[in-house]
């Protein structure tokens, strides 16, 4: 009996896989139908020929692979990274066959510099809830090496003293990213990297001192205000969440025997490859990033992980011990401030830019204006605070004048009204779209920015979304949600509010006229504190409000751009000086014109100087150019907010000389017009201010700014008391408190209108902008400065004039300077050693050498002392978590600095200071020895190769090239 073959297709519920994705295809394409047809009779006709086997089977299988080659074909393609059309970089998404790992390469053929981010999808939430600062334990813990490269410090090294980079880490909520950037050795460094994510060391020699560093940085945050008012607020919502822990860590927390085998339990549980995002930034092609992406993260384990979720909530919906709070505490510095927070519980991270831009808006008609006109406010911002996956915290947060504390409840009166026009007038859908076109006008013409921070961006990015598309965050993947943004309006209510006010006014030893007394003390940056409930009868009267005619929604924007053409090109490689261009006399001041031709951004940079004739500078001309910058950034913000919220910025600096820059858009009407406002602004400014509203909104926050000089860390304060001793033009804040007092509105205006006469002007206007159109941006400022401001121009070269001096330390001796930190609850102390070198330009004793010899040599002592000096008095001494070394030019005047910071009881100033003495002395010994030996040659060479490389990078976007 002859045996009949029947081959068993079908194609009524075909699954294909393409490049990761898989799609359930029920309804087969038309094309792969008339095959199953075709097949079919096929069928029929070997059931009549009796056809061989062998030849059937060969035929079946030949049809089979047509079908899934059209199959492959028709099928829908993998999504792709969404880019800008300007971004000159290549993009591609993989997933690594071995297990599993999300990957986003990033081709950079321009660049010089190399990058890399690994996040991993598990941060302080997921903590055992005995175990804070566990996380961020662990994310130090991973740099001190691996099985494969054991040496402590040897990922440093390769970063930074070899690579001329940096590399740093942070662990979130939901997120503990790493990143690093370099210069040379890309593969290699990664493939060090990599490790700590395939086999770390976690070594008990190690963790004890790692653990000092932890301890080290919470002492460092315990100085910050807005660590201690993020802590009050973790340690007042619900003990059930997450968020109620204390994430930093310490050694209070972390100091127990098993706390080794916590930290693998930890590794084990989330660091899996189906966890793990990677973005890789490298100058190759794609296929070479991928092929060592293949090659070294594909040892990664993936443990089949699941990702950490919480349904429980920190400020549960309508539970009063946690929401409807009002909270007074004491902060660090002299300033006054509230916080209006309210919890947004809806999933899936919603999008708020519609709401926060809104209630952040501060021009005509906005809620800023509205409050700081009638004196309550100096400053508000509006944005997310908490973004989480089950819940987002919303604020809104505002600098108080004495009159906003005594009486907060008019600002949230104030907002409530606002709120109360969003609900009454529905959403807005044409501001809606004109958020969505500035977003999107951001993205298309993004500069390019530090490939480290751009490879952190989009790793911690990938651990919250799976698409490709969304990738880099483009706003063309948002859509209008009418129902979303009313649902989150529904969560911005007078009971879905908590406060935090903040001030030094408040007392914890009484009642004071500004709030109680504050009877609790924070336990982790032991702020003071009372947290008391809003009133039911606040809230009702909150609810009860009608919408102010004041407080309105942003009106069109009249400085969207709308002319992105490239101009033809006329400039050449260097600037050019412009006098009578196209009919425009701009001789009588100095106008230096470059046209980009490099970048192909519609993007121009105007940095203008103005010079009055060289005098003595007096603290008093300090303190009233800083009243005149105020003055000047009240009157400018109502006309110019909207430019800025796209991207225009206009900046007047007032100091002994005058710099009004602008960059933004090339567009020449809009350019225009933001010059033309600034100006109208500067010379119709209001010095005839009712005195209280001067003095709570331009005199007292200079007036804070001082006295907070004394709060600053001591790191911070160390470096000021440096620039103290050798510039004229730095003053001590007790002679700045005592002069501000004595000055008044009309000295301000009359050190404005007597500044402009004899003014000499200095312009350099560059970007997509031709001669012509620069010399009519020239002639504008400069008619508005005669014609408004009564301006008197002279031509003469006064730029070198205001490079201020400096002192030379005294040959073969030691200057010290010890102050005390004024604040009693600083726990730090610091000490900042400064070698004083020389002039930039001199090439120093060697006289047969080329200028800036000298400057070389210094750039290439701090790459190879950046990473020693971390490891040595950071990491193994231990002396504080702040321990680095940098050259930096005080006006010309090279400087070498080392500088720690640590709170360490039993190591001190002086004990810091002996430190950097040794050090010092170690340092030259291992210089001298490694510069006998052939391995210290090499590393000599390398980076010297290095710096040379560097050097001869071209700047990565058109805003740096600009600045240059």
């Amino acid at each position: 009996m002859t045996e009949e073959y029947e081959p068993d297709v079908q194609l009524e519920n075909v699954t294909v896989a393409y490049a990761g994705l898989e799609e359930d295809v029920s309804a087969p394409p038309p094309l792969s139908r008339k095959l199953g047809i075709a097949l079919q009779q096929w069928r029929t006709f070997v059931k009549q020929k009796k056809f061989y086997i062998p030849i059937l089977v060969f035929l079946v299988l030949a049809l089979t692979l047509i079908i899934v080659i059209i199959a492959l074909i028709t099928m829908k393609q993998q999504p792709q990274i969404i880019k800008s059309d300007l971004d000159d970089r290549e993009y591609r998404a993989v997933t690594l066959a071995n297990n599993s790992l999300r990957v986003c390469l990033v081709s950079d053929k321009g660049s010089n510099q190399s990058a890399c981010g690994v996040a991993v999808a598990a941060g302080s939430f997921a903590e055992p809830t005995d175990l804070g600062g566990l996380a961020h334990f662990l994310e130090h813990m991973l740099f001190m090496g691996s099985t494969k490269y054991p040496t402590e410090n040897y990922f440093e090294r390769l970063v930074s003293t070899e690579g001329d980079g940096y590399t740093n880490a942070y662990t979130s909520d939901e997120v503990t990213d790493y990143y690093f950037k370099t210069r040379v050795k890309f593969r290699k460094t990664m493939d060090v990297f990599a490790q700590f994510f395939i086999h770390p060391l976690l070594s008990k020699s190690s963790i004890t001192r790692e653990m000092k560093a932890v301890e080290s940085e919470w002492k460092r945050e315990m100085g910050d205000d807005e660590w201690k008012i993020y802590a009050l607020m973790r340690t007042l919502s619900s003990p059930e969440h997450p968020f109620q822990k204390f994430s930093t860590g310490s050694i209070s927390t972390l100091n127990r025997s098993d706390i080794q085998e916590k930290l693998w339990d930890f590794y084990d549980q989330y660091y899996s490859a189906n966890l793990i995002t990677v973005a890789i930034i490298g100058n190759e092609t794609l296929d070479t990033l991928q092929e060592w992406a293949e090659e070294i993260f594909s040892a990664i384990p993936n443990k089949d992980k699941v990702k950490p979720v919480f349904n429980i909530l920190p400020f549960p919906w309508g539970d009063k011990k946690y929401i409807g709070r009002r909270v007074y505490y004491q902060p660090k510095s002299d300033k006054d401030s509230i916080k209006l927070i309210f919890p947004v519980n809806i999933r899936g991270y919603p999008d708020l830019r519609y709401v926060t831009y809104i209630l952040a808006y501060e021009g005509k008609g906005s809620l800023f204006q509205y409050l700081s006109t009638r004196g309550y406010v100096t400053s508000l911002l509006a944005d997310v605070q908490v973004e989480a996956e089950n819940f987002v915290l919303v604020g809104v947060y505002c600098d108080l004048t004495e009159k906003g504390l005594k009486d907060p409840n008019v600002i949230v009166e104030a907002l409530f009204k606002l709120l109360k026009t969003m609900r009454d007038d529905g959403i807005d859908e044409r501001l809606w779209m004109e958020i969505k076109e500035i977003d999107e006008l951001k993205f298309r013409f993004k500069e390019k920015e530090d490939p480290a921070a751009y490879a952190s961006t989009i790793s911690a990015r990938m651990a919250r979304v799976t698409d490709p598309r969304d990738y880099l965050n483009p706003p063309s993947r948002r859509s209008l949600n009418i129902s979303r943004e009313e649902e989150i309006l529904s969560f911005l209510t007078p009971e879905n509010l908590n406060m935090y006010i903040g001030s030094l006014k408040l007392s914890a030893e009484e009642k004071t006229e500004y709030g109680p007394q504050l009877t609790k003390v924070e336990k982790w940056y032991s702020t003071p504190y009372k947290n008391i409930a809003i009133l039911d009868s606040d809230i009702t009267n909150w609810w009860a409000v009608d919408p102010e005619p004041e407080i309105t929604l942003p009106e069109p924007n009249q400085f969207i751009p709308h002319n992105f053409t490239i101009l033809e090109f006329e400039g050449g490689e260097l600037p050019v000086k412009l006098t009578n261009v196209s009919g425009v006399d701009i001789s009588d001041v100095t106008v230096w014109w470059y046209q980009d031709s490099e970048f192909n951004q519609p993007k121009i940079s105007m940095q203008c100087y103005l010079q009055p004739a060289p005098k003595t500078f007096t603290i008093q001309e300090q303190l009233l150019n800083e009243m005149l910058s105020s003055i000047y950034l009240q009157a400018v913000a109502e006309n110019l907010y909207p430019a800025n919220s796209v991207d225009y910025s206009l900046n007047a600096d007032f100091q002994r000389y005058w710099i009004i820059e602008l960059a933004g858009f090339s567009d020449p009407k809009k350019v225009r017009n933001v010059i033309t406002e600034g100006l109208d602004s500067l010379f119709s400014l209001d010095f005839n201010q009712d005195e209280a509203h001067f003095n709570a909104t331009i005199r007292e926050p200079i007036r804070k700014y001082y006295l907070n000089v004394q709060n600053w860390n001591p790191a911070e304060q160390s470096l000021r008391n440096a620039r103290m001793l050798q510039e004229d033009y730095v003053f001590d804040y007790p002679l700045a408190l005592s002069t501000l007092d004595t000055l008044s509105q009309a000295d301000v205006r009359n050190l404005r209108d007597s500044f402009l006469d004899d003014v000499d002007i200095d312009c350099s206007i560059a970007g997509n902008v031709l001669q012509s159109e620069a010399a009519n941006y020239a002639d504008i400022l400069k008619n508005k400065l005669v014609t408004d401001g009564l301006a008197k121009i002279v031509k003469e070269d006064r730029l070198g004039d205001f490079v201020d001096p400096i002192y030379k330390f005294p040959q073969g001796k030691t200057l010290v300077i010890r102050k005390k930190v004024m604040n009693p609850e600083e726990p730090n102390s610091a000490v900042l050693t400064q070698f004083q070198i020389g002039l930039m330009e001199s090439n120093g004793p060697y006289v047969d050498r080329l200028p800036f010899h000298r400057t070389v040599l210094v750039i290439l002592l701090e790459n190879m002392m950046r990473e020693p000096t971390f490891h040595y008095l950071r990491t193994k001494l231990q002396l504080g978590y702040v321990a680095m070394c940098f050259s930096k030019p005080f006006n010309n005047v090279l400087n070498f600095q080392i500088v720690v910071q640590g709170s360490r009881e039993d190591a001190g100033a002086a004990v810091i200071a002996n430190a950097h003495d040794d050090f010092v002395e170690m340092m030259y010994e291992q210089f001298t020895n490694s510069s006998l030996t052939d391995e210290g040659k090499q590393m000599w060479s390398d980076i010297k190769l290095t710096l040379k490389n560097k050097l001869e990078e071209k700047p990565i976007s058109f805003s740096e090239k600009a600045r240059a």
